[in-house]
């Protein structure tokens, strides 16, 4: 049980770096198949990706550090809406948390260079995507209990 809740923390960590890696699917499979309480798969989706937006976070910051187009636009967001952007920038991270609409990817690289502080944002985003993926741990189980009264 253990290997296998690392393994799915391992997974997501990636899943939220590169999208191919689909956490989503992921949840609802261990939640169907594992026998694992849905919270359980929650937790261990929520935090591998919760740890990938912490290394986007610094890394984003970094990479804007050295892209010069990039950094004029930020700088220029930054200087348009100043003192409001952190409140602004976390009222959009609850949607990209919790629906995956916009991106929770590019919110994390971006967030380092729009001056957002990484505890309120990984708050949010933590406790948003362990509610997204405890439901969908529970969707994957409640099918499979469909599915086998099916026959």
């Amino acid at each position: 049980m253990v290997l296998g809740l690392l393994s799915l923390l391992a997974f997501s960590f990636a899943g939220g770096i590169i999208w191919a890696f689909n956490v989503e699917t992921a949840a609802m499979v261990c939640g169907a198949r594992s026998g694992w309480h849905p919270l359980l798969v929650g937790f261990a989706c929520a935090g591998g990706q919760s740890a990938a937006y912490v290394f986007l976070f610094f890394g984003g910051d970094w990479l804007l550090g050295r892209w010069c187009w990039g950094r004029r636009q930020v700088e220029r967001t930054r200087a348009r809406y100043g003192s409001r952007l952190e409140s602004s920038f976390l009222i959009f991270t609850v949607p990209a948390a919790l629906l995956g609409i916009p991106p929770m990817t590019g919110m994390a690289a971006l967030a380092g260079g729009f001056k957002v502080r990484l505890v309120p944002m990984i708050s949010i985003a933590f406790s948003l995507r362990l509610v997204r993926f405890t439901i969908l741990a529970s969707a994957g189980m409640q099918l499979m209990v469909w599915w086998g009264s099916l026959w």
